[in-house]
């Protein structure tokens, strides 16, 4: 389904939620600007993505696409991202993770010495051991325990997280933030966790699926 344009008080409106990828959305939105020719010159827009949340680049290519035909990205709202209104259903962290096109799947566990370096998420079966390292542009989700090295949003991505059944890194990285265990101290947490940026800080908190 080809994305929707609208407008709405004077303002372009452009439904980008049937677009199941980055690309996809690219191109529809390369599309529907065509279509529509100078008619919004000088405009803003804004876009509705569903729960797909995107990253800092990815609002740079967009905008950058929007600058080639003569529009703006709303400054404020400019992502629009639905909530759900029912107040016993908090959504899962997972489901506003910022939308990555690629991911790494590994389907082992990282001994001490592996370095592991992806444009967007990366996903570990396995255990990440003290001495070893993985550096994504996306998130890093970790399906056992992480004792090594980690960062998430390498290229500038403050919204990225970490999560792991248990979160104990040597050191953690979101963005530009970073966090390390207290040393000589070991943590003992039995319920999956994860880390992300709030108030500019990392937190860690329990994992609700």
């Amino acid at each position: 389904m080809a994305a929707v344009i609208k407008s709405k008080e004077g303002k372009m409106e452009i439904n980008m939620q049937s677009c199941n990828t980055f690309a996809e959305m690219k191109d529809q939105l390369n599309a529907q600007l065509k279509s529509v020719g100078d008619f919004w010159l000088g405009g803003t827009v804004s876009i509705d993505t569903g729960y797909q949340v995107l990253s800092n680049k990815q609002l740079e290519e967009i905008q950058s696409i929007l600058s080639r035909h003569g529009l703006n990205l709303q400054s404020n709202n400019s992502i629009v991202s639905k909530e759900l209104t029912d107040s016993d259903n908090e959504i899962s962290p997972f489901e506003q993770l910022p939308f990555y096109e690629d991911t790494m799947l590994i389907c082992k566990s990282l001994r001490s010495g592996q370095r592991i370096v992806a444009e967007g998420n990366v996903v570990i079966l396995g255990d990440v051991n003290p001495g070893a390292e993985i550096i994504a542009g996306g998130n890093i989700i970790i399906m056992g325990s992480l004792r090594g090295m980690v960062h998430a949003g390498a290229y500038g991505d403050d919204t990225a997280l970490v999560s792991a059944y248990r979160l104990n890194p040597t050191q953690l990285r979101i963005g530009s933030h970073i966090t390390r265990s207290p040393d000589g101290e070991l943590i003992m947490i039995e319920c999956p966790e994860l880390a992300r940026i709030r108030g500019g800080k990392v937190c860690i908190e329990k994992l609700k699926i």
